[in-house]
């Protein structure tokens, strides 16, 4: 696939992690977009320390940190009064991203990530793992 068919996001670690091992179907934000299609997941630079402890319950410890880690396919984008609490993992309030063909790269690819939905580096896209999504 060409790079503009791709979207990528970043997610903060653990959710990246627990989302690529198959836990987490649902990614929570503030924000909606209308685009679907295939995203690059990338795991951002700063994980968030609180949720350590539920990850490492799952068998996730120390995930990697800023890099593109797999890939997924944006499904749906419904919001929280829509479907009160459709996975365990949906925050109230918020919108809920569901993904689906979820697929995590052998290897980290380490690079920068950025905010928002945006086009991921055609080094990324092109990179043989994505063949495999």
């Amino acid at each position: 696939m060409s790079t503009a068919e791709w979207r990528a996001l970043s997610i903060r670690q653990p959710w990246t992690a627990l989302i690529l091992a198959g836990h987490k179907s649902v990614e929570n934000r503030t924000w909606h977009t209308r685009w679907r299609g295939p995203l690059v997941l990338h795991a951002g630079q700063r994980p968030i320390p609180a949720a350590a402890p539920l990850a490492a319950t799952y068998g996730i410890v120390n995930p990697p940190c800023g890099a593109y880690l797999g890939t997924a396919v944006l499904a749906d984008i419904h919001h929280d009064d829509q479907c009160r609490g459709c996975t365990p993992w949906s925050e109230p309030g918020a919108w809920h991203w569901v993904l689906t063909h979820i697929h995590a790269w052998p290897q980290p690819l380490p690079a920068p990530g950025q905010r928002g939905l945006y086009t991921p580096p055609p080094a990324i896209t092109e990179h043989p793992a994505e063949e495999a999504a």
